[in-house]
C-alpha cells in the first residue's frame, strides 16, 4: 500500500478534507449533544419550578386549614386562663360552637394536670374520662414539649377519642396566679387538645394524592426514635427526585410535602427536538461551519445576557426574570424581593488602587454574593458598583432583615488582594412585589432610591452636612 507521500495531490486533499471533516463532525455532534443536555435540564427545572408552584398554593391551602383550626384551640386556652375554674356547662358551650365553626375538628378535650376532664363529643369517648396523659406513650412526649416549650405540638396521625384517623393539637394552658412566686407569675395548669379529622382536613385543603398531574404526598418526619408518618400519598415519593417543601405549623412542627410528575420529569420538547435536528444536520450538511457558527452564537448569546467581567447575569437578565416571576406571581400571588446592593467608597479605592484591584473587587463581591443566596435566586451586577440580588417568594419582615444583614456582612468582610487588605461597606434597599410596585421598572428604582436614602443616613451621621452621591 503505497504510503501518504506517495499519494496523489487529489489523494492528499480528500484525506485532508475528510480529517477536517471528520472533526468538525465530531465536534459539531459534541456541542449539539452538550446543547441538547443543557436543554433538557432546563427543561426539567422549568417543570420542578412548576411543581413547586403548585406545592407552594398546597402548602398555603394547608397552613389556612390547620391555622384556623389552631386558633379555635388557642381561643379555648384562653378562656380557660380567664376562667380556670371552667364548669362542665361552660365547656360545653364554647366546644360545642368549636365543632359547629369548623368542621376539621372531631373532638375538644380539657385535661387540668394532664388528667382528662371534659370532652365534646362524649357520646361513646366516655371511657376517656379520667385518661392521664401520661400513659399515653405516644403523645407523652409531645405533650412534654408543648408544656415545656409552651407551645402547639402536633401528634398523628392516629385513633383519638373514638375518632376516625386523626391529628391532635394539644396546647398547653398557663394560668396567671395573682402574688405567685413562680417565674413569670404564672403555673401550668393543663391542656386543650383538639383533635383533627384527618380526611376532613385534607379535604378542607383540598389536598389530594394527585393534583395537576403530580403525585402529591405529605409526612411528618421522624427521629432516632420515630418513624416518618405519611399522611397523604405514598412515602416513595421522598425517596425519589422529588420536588420538596417543609410546612412550618404553629408552634413550629414541621410537616414535608413532596411532588412528583405522573409521567416523570419533562426533558424532551420541541425546542429540543429542533435543536438536535438543527445541530446534526447542520453538522452533517456544513460540517466545517458548523462548530464555529455554534460556539460564537453561544458565546454571543452568553455575552448579551452575563457582565463580562464578573461572569453574573446583566440588567437584561435580570429584568427577564424579574418578568417571568412578576407573571407567576400574578397567577399565584408568589411574589418577589429585590435587594439592590451598592458598595460604599468604591470610587476611591479605583483612584488609589487602580482599576485592576478595583475589577478584582467586583468579581469577588459577585462571588460571596452567590455564595450566600439561594440556588433560585439572582445575583445581577447592574452598575458598576451596584449589584441586585432577586429572592422568589415573599419573605416575611424578619427573614428580610436577616437575609439583608447576611448580604452586608459577606459584602462587609475586608477583602485581600494580593497584598492589599481592604475593607468595603454596602448600602442596602429593599423591595417587594407587588407590595410596593406594580411594574419591574417602578421596583427597581424604588429599591435604588432606598438604598441611596441608606447611603445618605449612613454619611449624614458619620459627616454631618456631606450629601450622598453616585460612587461615593
Amino acid at each position: 500500500m503505497p504510503n501518504f507521500l506517495s499519494r496523489t495531490p487529489v489523494q492528499k486533499s480528500f484525506w485532508q478534507a475528510f480529517c477536517v471533516a471528520f472533526v468538525s463532525l465530531f465536534a459539531g455532534v459534541s456541542i449539539s449533544t452538550f446543547m441538547a443536555l443543557h436543554i433538557r435540564e432546563a427543561n426539567e427545572e422549568r417543570h420542578k419550578a412548576k411543581a413547586e408552584a403548585v406545592l407552594s398554593e398546597v402548602r398555603a391551602r394547608l397552613l389556612g386549614a390547620i391555622g384556623r383550626t389552631a386558633s379555635l384551640g388557642v381561643g379555648l386556652m384562653n378562656y380557660v386562663v380567664v376562667n380556670p375554674q371552667m364548669t362542665e356547662v361552660q365547656f360545653r358551650h364554647y366546644s360545642t360552637e368549636m365543632l359547629v365553626r369548623d368542621r376539621n375538628i372531631r373532638a375538644v378535650v380539657l385535661a387540668p394536670n394532664n388528667v382528662v376532664r371534659y370532652l365534646n363529643p362524649m357520646q361513646g369517648n366516655e371511657k376517656s374520662i379520667g385518661l392521664r396523659y401520661k400513659d399515653l406513650r405516644g403523645q407523652w412526649p409531645k405533650i412534654q414539649e408543648a408544656k415545656n416549650g409552651e407551645a402547639i405540638a402536633f401528634v398523628g396521625p392516629i385513633y383519638a377519642f373514638g375518632a376516625r384517623l386523626s391529628i391532635v393539637a394539644h396546647i398547653p394552658v398557663y394560668v396567671h396566679a395573682s402574688g405567685s412566686a413562680l417565674i413569670g407569675g404564672s403555673y401550668f395548669w393543663g391542656i386543650v387538645s383538639v383533635v383533627l379529622d384527618e380526611k376532613q382536613l385534607l379535604a378542607s385543603a383540598q389536598l389530594e394524592s394527585e393534583m395537576s398531574g403530580y403525585e402529591i404526598s405529605l409526612r411528618i418526619p421522624g427521629d432516632r426514635d420515630n418513624e416518618n408518618l405519611i399522611i397523604l400519598g405514598d412515602s416513595w415519593l421522598f425517596n425519589a427526585d422529588s420536588v420538596r417543601l417543609d410546612v412550618l405549623l404553629p408552634g413550629e412542627a414541621r410537616w414535608q410535602l413532596a411532588a412528583f410528575p405522573k409521567a416523570g420529569w419533562t426533558r424532551m420538547s420541541t425546542e429540543l427536538w429542533m435543536a438536535l435536528i438543527a445541530g446534526y444536520g447542520a453538522t452533517l450538511l456544513v460540517s466545517g461551519m458548523a462548530f464555529f457558527v455554534i460556539f460564537e452564537m453561544m458565546r454571543a448569546r452568553h455575552l448579551a445576557q452575563h457582565d463580562p467581567l464578573t461572569g453574573l447575569p446583566n440588567r437584561r437578565l435580570l429584568e427577564d426574570r424579574m418578568g417571568q416571576l412578576a407573571n407567576l406571581s400574578d397567577r399565584s400571588g408568589l411574589g418577589f424581593q429585590v435587594f439592590f446592593v451598592d458598595l460604599n467608597a468604591f470610587k476611591p479605592i479605583n483612584d488609589q488602587h487602580g482599576h485592576g484591584v478595583g475589577d478584582e473587587m467586583l468579581v469577588e463581591i459577585g462571588r460571596r454574593l452567590r455564595l450566600v443566596t439561594r440556588r433560585a435566586d439572582t445575583v445581577a451586577r447592574v452598575g458598576g458598583d451596584e449589584f441586585v440580588v432577586l429572592t422568589p417568594g415573599l419573605m416575611s419582615e424578619p427573614d428580610v432583615a436577616q437575609f439583608s444583614r447576611r448580604l452586608a456582612a459577606a459584602v462587609s468582610e475586608p477583602v485581600v488582594i494580593d497584598e492589599l487588605t481592604i475593607a468595603v461597606r454596602a448600602s442596602l434597599g429593599i423591595a417587594s412585589y407587588p407590595k410596593d410596585a406594580n411594574t419591574i421598572r417602578e421596583l427597581l428604582d424604588l429599591a435604588d432610591t432606598r438604598m441611596y436614602a441608606q447611603k445618605k443616613e449612613r454619611l449624614t451621621a458619620l459627616f454631618p452636612g456631606v450629601r450622598a452621591a453616585n460612587g461615593s
